[in-house]
């Protein structure tokens, strides 16, 4: 005969009727099936009262709560949001005002409310950012050592025409390297300052900017100053999509050219630049500066050590990497097999450092800039 598991409602009832028929004593019931005394008692107070129903588990949740919000007062809220279609900030101030002796409740509760009805749209998930080359925080101990750029925007001149400031700014003395007047935010406009400014004061280590063109590209992918950059030996840095406060210090100063700009607009971009010149000695020279002590930003900086070099430097790869120029079209050749990396690689030559099986590090110069899976033939 197969064992058959009793049910726990007659396990129960025998352990009731055990105890109703004085067979034993309540301690000598709660020893046998293994429970307190007390539990003992309150089944069998059940079972008097109600007979085998009794014994059944019960529901604990909580046949009321004090705290919920009266039907009357959920209605309140949920046509004042069909009226004026405000969030729960609002509809409390404007229905506590509206009705003074009713206490309505936090804006937690009255988000609830609104989600519960239907009255609250799903915020969309944003699409995750593209993991982008070089996006880690880079901290700078001397002068010259981490360089930031970035464009102020733009403004319409007297003339009608538009000037986008481009400013560099060293990190640690806040020094305000460069604050031109340029015609748009393109790389052939963009370079000959940047370049001006090395060849002035020395390489940085690093150079930081937001992913905006002409410093980055939307896609995570490598842009041509970025390149050019790191053919130099300066390792691009930028900031994290919708991050300013990464480069804080950066759009701190861009807040004084604001203001300064609404009185000084110049009829044109030499006019502009006459403008931005008296600026940037009244930033470095005069202003005391409350990020370095109240000191003057000219009197902490000093150029870097690294020159700019006479010629374009060529990389130095290792004997044992293997070596590829890319095509103008970004392309580069693996094993007879086309493999895409970037258009802004175009004429450059990159490197193959074997790590372990068919998986390989991917060079350029001195930096990584990826890894390569010999098997699906992609840049990671």
């Amino acid at each position: 005969m197969p064992f058959e598991e009793k049910a726990l409602v007659d396990i129960r009832e025998e352990m009731v009727v055990a105890a109703l028929e004085r067979e034993a004593t309540v301690s000598e019931v709660a020893a046998q099936f293994g429970v307190s005394r007390p539990t003992v008692r309150l089944w069998r107070e059940r079972y008097r009262q109600q007979g085998r129903a009794g014994l059944s588990d019960r529901s604990h949740a909580t046949r009321s709560c004090p705290h919920r919000t009266s039907e009357a007062i959920e209605e309140m809220i949920v046509a004042e949001r069909k009226r004026w279609g405000w969030g729960s900030k609002k509809l409390r101030r404007r229905l506590s005002e509206a009705h003074p002796d009713v206490e309505f409740p936090q804006r937690s509760t009255i988000d609830a409310i609104l989600s519960r009805h239907g009255l609250v749209e799903g915020q969309k998930k944003r699409r995750p950012a593209a993991v982008r080359p070089f996006m880690v925080r880079y901290e700078a101990n001397e002068p010259a050592e981490l360089m930031t750029i970035d464009f102020k925007g733009q403004f319409r001149l007297r003339s009608g025409r538009y000037c986008y400031p481009l400013t560099i700014v060293d990190s640690v003395s806040r020094y305000l390297l460069a604050c031109e007047a340029l015609p748009s935010t393109d790389f052939r406009h963009s370079w000959p300052v940047i370049e001006r400014v090395f060849r002035e004061h020395g390489l940085p280590q690093a150079m930081q900017s937001d992913n905006g063109p002409p410093f980055g590209t939307p896609y995570g992918r490598f842009s041509t100053m970025s390149v050019v950059l790191m053919s130099l030996g300066v390792r691009p840095v930028f900031s994290r999509p919708g991050k300013p406060q990464d480069n804080g210090r950066h759009e701190r100063m861009h807040r004084d050219l604001k203001a300064d700009v609404v009185g000084h607009r110049g009829a044109n971009l030499s006019e502009q630049q006459k403008f931005f010149d008296v600026f940037r000695h009244t930033y470095n020279v005069e202003r005391p500066h409350e990020g370095i002590g109240q000191d003057r930003p000219a009197r902490r900086f000093r150029s870097s050590s690294r020159p700019f070099p006479r010629r374009p430097l060529k990389p130095d790869y290792p004997a044992h990497w293997e070596t590829r120029k890319v095509s103008g079209n970004g392309m580069l050749r693996w094993r007879s097999t086309p493999v895409f990396l970037s258009n802004a690689f175009a004429g450059h030559t990159v490197a193959f450092e074997p790590i372990e099986g068919e998986l390989w590090q991917l060079h350029f110069h001195q930096f990584i800039i990826g890894r390569f899976d010999e098997r699906s033939r992609r840049v990671i």
